[in-house]
């Protein structure tokens, strides 16, 4: 081979190289092409999320702030155009000169420091209008590849709405802590779990107390000693219930006196059923337990000192009676002798419950227990109660026979009181139910059913209570102390059963209570 040949051979090989090389070279051309395609498309992407975002975003340099960007929502709130673009913001929004968002501006440009507000008030000027704007806002301090500090980056969010409705949440707020504080109740406000976490003025004026330390502050602590154990059941059951519940309880003064106050709480509920918190209102009643007192040691004296000569006045009546019946004669007199035993009775039965009205105070009503047939019990009590008032009309349904063991006296002493009660208040239409059945095969059920006068809300909440009287038009309309549906109540709850009540005005009464079937 000549030296030429060997030249060629050597050209051909550089030639190769080189079109390898080339062809290098332009696949890294078609990378790079690529590349720059892929980043112009997401830098394209970014900014038009950017612009589209319901947030408002601009980016501020120097230390003129010149608008390097803004989207078009902050574009929008500005209310100054589309052409912002390379001009300061304080040119753009005069209205911000001397503002605090100035301050704030000028804080992060010269620390390095961020800023964050919230529903910051903000005033812009829209077509010489001013309007009043709020903000949640951070300004982020923005950095070269130099790690040099070159601008702001502002990210808001308008939040208007938000803080126009919390503002009318504050303010109604606020007027509702004035008026609580202005009612002479005792409010409070406790957590679902119980934990108070709110005591109005009434309260501090009550303890004597400016200002109450509620992380500290236990109000189980003002409460009488012989009523702790009440507290306890009320916090361990009550509590669980989810529903309203009221009780009297006797809470210390400043000065160490012990007062009686209703205590009616409510819990508030969530949509998903669940207690998140219970609002109690406490009202004194010390005064109306003194009169109460009052009346009672009244009650107690007078029964006491009515009962020895009733008792001979009836004795008296019986003995005429029998010499009458001895005799043989048909006198004229019997009628008006059979009245006055019956009214006697009557006065009888009246003293009986104001001294068991005594008995309950001082906590000595005893029950006798035995076992005997309710279904007997409620055939001779009706019996009983249509001699004496035979206008009325009482329907037996015997839906279960059943025996149960109780207190026989006083389980008759509530079913009379019921019947006579039905009798009392339905002055037009003496139709009157009684039925007798078993629920669960747990409880006997004695429901007595009136078509009277009803009973109004106002009156279902308080007809348990001590001396208190349904009353017509006038205080005289219906006789009684109003201790009959109290005492009731004091029985059935010693048997541990219990009474329900359902009325409607017009339309009648339904009282109904149950006994335990298991009960030794």
């Amino acid at each position: 081979m000549t030296s030429k040949d060997l030249q060629i051979s050597e050209l051909e090989k550089e030639l190769a190289e080189a079109r390898l090389k080339i062809e290098h070279l332009e696949k890294k051309c078609d990378k790079a092409e690529t590349a720059e395609k892929k980043l112009f498309h997401e830098i394209y992407q970014y900014k038009e999320l950017i612009h589209s975002s319901t947030a408002l975003i601009t980016l501020l340099l120097g230390p003129d702030f010149i608008i390097d960007f803004a989207n078009d929502s902050i574009k929008k709130v500005w209310g100054k155009g589309d052409q912002v673009t390379g001009r300061p913001l304080l040119e753009v929004l005069p209205e911000l000169k001397g503002a605090e968002i100035e301050q704030y501006l000028n804080f992060v440009y010269n620390t390095g420091e961020i800023y964050e507000a919230f529903e910051e008030p903000v005033e812009h000027v829209i077509e010489g209008k001013k309007v009043l704007y709020y903000f949640d806002f951070v300004y982020q301090p923005q950095y070269d590849l130099n790690g040099e500090l070159i601008g702001i980056g502002v990210f808001a969010q308008d939040v208007t709405e938000r803080a126009k409705m919390n503002k009318t949440i504050k303010k109604n707020e606020k007027e509702f802590r004035e008026l609580i504080d202005l009612v002479p109740q005792k409010i409070g406000v406790a957590e679902g779990k119980g934990r108070t976490v709110f005591f109005n003025k009434a309260w501090m004026d009550y303890t004597g107390q400016e200002k109450l330390n509620l992380s500290k502050f236990d109000w189980v602590e003002l409460i009488h000693p012989d009523q702790k154990e009440k507290v306890d059941d009320i916090i361990h059951n009550k509590l669980n219930d989810a529903k309203y519940f009221e009780t009297e309880l006797r809470f210390q003064n400043k000065k160490g006196d012990y007062n009686w106050h209703l205590c009616q709480v409510v819990p508030v509920i969530d949509d998903k059923g669940s207690v998140t918190s219970w609002i109690s209102s406490s009202t004194e009643i010390q005064k109306m337990k003194e009169e109460e007192e009052k009346n009672e040691a009244f009650l107690r004296l007078v029964s006491h000192e009515l009962k020895t000569p009733v008792t001979s006045i009836k004795g008296y009546i019986q003995l005429i009676q029998g010499i009458l019946k001895r005799e043989n004669e048909e006198s004229s007199i019997s009628p008006f002798l059979k009245r006055v035993e019956d009214q006697v009775e009557r006065l009888i039965l009246l003293i009986s419950e104001m001294l068991d009205l005594a008995r309950i105070e001082q906590n000595e009503m005893e029950l006798s227990k035995t076992e005997f047939d309710l279904n007997k019990l409620v055939e001779e009590v009706v019996e009983d109660i249509c001699y004496t008032n035979q206008e009325a009309m009482i329907q037996i349904s015997h839906i279960d026979d059943l025996k149960v063991c109780a207190d026989r006296q006083r389980i008759e002493q509530v079913i009379v009181n019921f019947l006579t009660n039905a009798i009392k208040y339905s002055p037009d239409d003496k139709h009157i139910g009684i039925s007798i059945e078993k629920m669960d095969d747990n409880f006997a059920v004695v429901n007595v059913k009136d078509l009277g006068l009803g009973i109004s809300k106002k009156d279902l909440q308080n007809i348990f209570r001590r001396f208190y009287r349904v009353e017509g038009k006038n205080q005289d309309t219906y006789s009684g102390f109003g201790i009959g549906l109290y005492l009731s109540n004091e029985i059935i709850e010693r048997h541990r059963g219990k009474i329900f009540v359902k009325s409607k005005i017009g339309k009648g009464s339904e009282f109904t209570f149950t006994l335990p079937l298991n009960q030794q």
